[in-house]
Order: structure tokens, then C-alpha cells, then sequence
């Protein structure tokens, strides 16, 4: 009998373990590593993995949420001041349209290069690997690939750029 609750007991610390230990690994949070991304649409195949060496500042944002359109506004204009070697911007959309999407991008006066736009499956895995279910969120990550803050000011990336 106590053989096998020891038995019991061990296989209970190893499951709380690994569980603990996966959700860790896929936390979208600061000082862990950016789940991995590849963003493909009829234009382009975009992956975050690419971008290693950089800082990037990565934005999601629809149109129907304003506090996550102003921030794409406002990341795409610092990305415009950073140094292009040392900083790059992705900016992630979720609009249910994408002819609103481009329209929105044309009006707001954004860089066309550093938004795209993603629907369906793609967005909803993005939704769930970044952990979005509870608004959208900016997020600075490093040359290395571990997410260094949560929608760093500009300030914080000016410093950052001396």
C-alpha cells in the first residue's frame, strides 16, 4: 500500500511539473521567449524568427479597438526615427476586413510595410499563442528573441536607440 501511493504521489509532482514547465515556455510575458510567428498572406510570408539580431516591436490591433489603433499609430512613427540596423516594427491586424484594414492603414497615414493584416486560422493561433483573449497588447522583444516589456513607451525606445 504505501509502495503505491508513493507511486501515486510521484506521478502527481511529475505531471504538476511538466504542466507548470510547458506553461511557462509558451507564456507571452515578459522574460520569456516570443512563441515562434510566421504570418503568410497572398503578398508575403513574414516570420519573427527572421527578424533575430533586431529589437522588434511587435503591435496588434484592430480598428474597432482604439487604445491598440492609437499605439500602431504611434510605434509607426517612432519606427520611422529608430535606426533600421538595431530596431524593426510588425504590426499585427485583426480586422474582420481586409479592404478595411488597407483603408485604415491609407487614412491613418501608416507604413504599409511594416502592418498585415491576418484573419481566420492564422489569427485565431496568433490570438491563442500571445494570449490576446483579454485585449491586444505591444510587445518589445529582443535581439535574442525574449520579450523584454509589454507595451514599452516611447521614451523607453528612444533611450533604447542611443
Amino acid at each position: 500500500m504505501k509502495k503505491t501511493m508513493k507511486v501515486i504521489v510521484l506521478f502527481a509532482v511529475l505531471v504538476i511539473s511538466v504542466s507548470a514547465y510547458s506553461e511557462r515556455v509558451f507564456e507571452a510575458a515578459e522574460g520569456y521567449n516570443a512563441p515562434s510567428m510566421t504570418i503568410e498572406n497572398s503578398d508575403t510570408t513574414l516570420s519573427l524568427a527572421d527578424m533575430k539580431g533586431r529589437y522588434v516591436i511587435v503591435t496588434f490591433w484592430s480598428s474597432a479597438d482604439a487604445d491598440s489603433r492609437l499605439r500602431a499609430y504611434r510605434y509607426d512613427e517612432a519606427a520611422k526615427l529608430l535606426p533600421q540596423e538595431r530596431f524593426c516594427l510588425l504590426s499585427v491586424n485583426f480586422d474582420r476586413s481586409e479592404r478595411l484594414f488597407r483603408e485604415i492603414v491609407r487614412r491613418d497615414n501608416l507604413s504599409a510595410e511594416n502592418h498585415i493584416h491576418v484573419d481566420g486560422s492564422q489569427a485565431n493561433r496568433i490570438i491563442h499563442d500571445y494570449r490576446l483573449t483579454e485585449g491586444f497588447k505591444s510587445l518589445l522583444i529582443d535581439p535574442k528573441g525574449r520579450i523584454v516589456a509589454m507595451n514599452p513607451s516611447i521614451e523607453t525606445l528612444t533611450k533604447m536607440s542611443i
